[in-house]
């Protein structure tokens, strides 16, 4: 488990420092008014990637259910044969229905020579999503028969592409069209990068028979059909506040609400390399065992997440200002570093939640988390546009935390009851914790104050992480990692 968590983690890091030189550059170059609006159309490209209806996850699933039955080519028949005749189609349809209502939503979110150029780039957006959402049923493929490496490999590449590519095009072309369609070719290059992978690992994943079975057009929408209902409305509530800041005030104040949020949600990358190392072994877990071997990674998972967590958000709190100062200046930074703070609350109770998520969808119950989310959609709506009329991007921020801290209350409620008794407290003491911090910083503090201020609360959220969320045996083990480290360099 460490170690496909390990190849995750590295597979999702990598690309951040790209992403640190290359934001800057695209919002010096082209202007921060068209990094807001690049910010949208990465919003608009990643919520209909996530429009799969399930699919990628039933893939993988059903891929490390066949490998532990010892019937994977049976199963990789019945795979191909749906994606041939049934996915792919709809992929299409897709396209052609964004191709379609590209007139109206290009102009959503801008007027002007910015919604201009996004017009004239639709057509490569359009095109783009079904290609990612070929890319995504490959991904699952491999995720189920665990290759993290191959996977993670192309995640570096692909990811580092997606901030590289329209930093590089924009020192000859400044403007929107030409920096999405280096985004877009990148897309297109990343489904062949998959295809390959997947001839390496097992040619039968793309070539030989491909059945056409009507039923199992059903037996995959009932399987994931309730994880349809999650991948459509899930993202809606990740990027809706982006479209609804975009509709009411300026690109300047979406790129500081949204570069601010996207540098925290970078973070959660953590987190989603363990989920989805986890997730395959969820699935053969009986959800009603509160004792099982499963069980116990779950618990397992949540504390070392918890515990890697903290601290991160804890230095996010404490440096959000003059972070953001030298890497976006200080214009930047005066309007959006209470936006860093916020966000960060909401990113360590974001992160616990997403095992539980993991592991109610990988017990077979993925009809509670649609539930769920559409129970939450109507009144985050609401909140959000409420918040955002009266206190801009700041109660945006607020609504966003508040929002996914009552998701994970309900997902720890959803999860063995032993772990939720155990669990829930590390996490009102992590929120309780941040939001103190940031509260404390703010205040009016002298320069030595909140220095000192700071020191100390990375090191008491350190400690905390150590001694109160990691597990006993998890210590143990890192020390002895570390002996061996000291050892190995005299």
């Amino acid at each position: 488990m460490l170690r496909f968590f390990f190849f995750n983690l590295l597979g999702n890091i990598i690309p951040m420092p790209i992403a640190l030189i290359c934001v800057p550059v695209i919002s010096r170059l082209a202007g921060v008014d068209r990094l807001g609006a690049l910010g949208i159309v990465w919003a608009l490209v990643g919520y209909f990637s996530f429009l799969d209806f399930g699919l990628s996850r039933v893939v993988t699933r059903r891929v490390a259910h066949a490998i532990e039955k010892d019937r994977l080519q049976d199963e990789l028949s019945e795979l191909r044969g749906f994606f041939l005749w049934w996915a792919i189609p709809l992929m299409l349809v897709i396209a052609l229905v964004l191709l379609i209502a590209g007139s109206w939503l290009s102009h959503i979110w801008s007027e002007g020579p910015i919604a201009m150029e996004i017009e004239s780039a639709w057509v490569w957006i359009a095109w783009c999503v079904p290609v990612t959402l070929a890319t995504n049923w490959f991904r699952g493929m491999l995720e189920g028969m665990q290759q993290f490496g191959r996977l993670n490999v192309l995640r570096v590449i692909f990811g580092s592409w997606n901030y590289a590519a329209p930093a590089i095009i924009v020192f000859w072309q400044p403007n929107l069209e030409a920096m999405i369609i280096a985004i877009v070719l990148g897309r297109f290059l990343a489904l062949i990068a998959h295809v390959f992978a997947c001839l390496q690992v097992d040619r039968q994943i793309v070539f030989g028979a491909a059945p056409r079975k009507i039923d199992s057009l059903g037996h995959f929408f009932r399987e994931g059909g309730w994880m349809t209902v999650s991948n459509v409305i899930s993202p809606l509530m990740v990027y809706f506040d982006r479209f609804l800041l975009a509709t009411m005030l300026p690109a300047r104040a979406i790129a500081w609400y949204v570069v601010s949020l996207e540098l925290m949600m970078r973070t959660t990358v953590i987190p989603a390399a363990l989920a989805s190392v986890l997730f395959p072994k969820f699935s053969g877990a009986n959800q009603a065992s509160e004792g099982g071997v499963e069980a116990h990674l779950y618990e397992r998972g949540i504390r070392i997440i918890a515990s890697i967590m903290l601290p991160v958000c804890a230095i996010a709190v404490v440096l959000s200002y003059e972070g953001m100062k030298i890497w976006m200046g200080e214009s930047f930074a005066i309007n959006s570093y209470r936006i860093v703070e916020i966000i960060a609350v909401g990113i360590f109770v974001n992160s616990v939640a997403q095992l539980p998520f993991a592991w109610v969808q990988g017990t077979g119950r993925s009809h509670l988390t649609a539930r769920l989310h559409f129970a939450e959609l109507p009144m985050y709506m609401v909140g959000l546009y409420f918040a955002a009329i009266n206190w801009g991007i700041l109660g945006a921020a607020w609504m966003w935390t508040i929002r996914v801290s009552l998701d994970c209350i309900v997902l720890l409620w959803m999860g063995p009851s032993a772990v939720r008794r155990k669990i829930f407290p590390f996490v009102c003491l992590g929120g309780v914790f941040l939001l103190a911090i940031s509260f404390l910083m703010d205040a009016d503090l002298s320069i030595s104050g909140k220095e000192t201020l700071g020191i100390l609360s990375i090191l008491i959220s350190c400690c905390i992480s150590w001694f109160i969320f990691l597990p006993q045996n998890d210590r143990k083990e890192l020390v002895k990692l570390s002996w061996s480290i000291t050892k190995i360099f005299g």
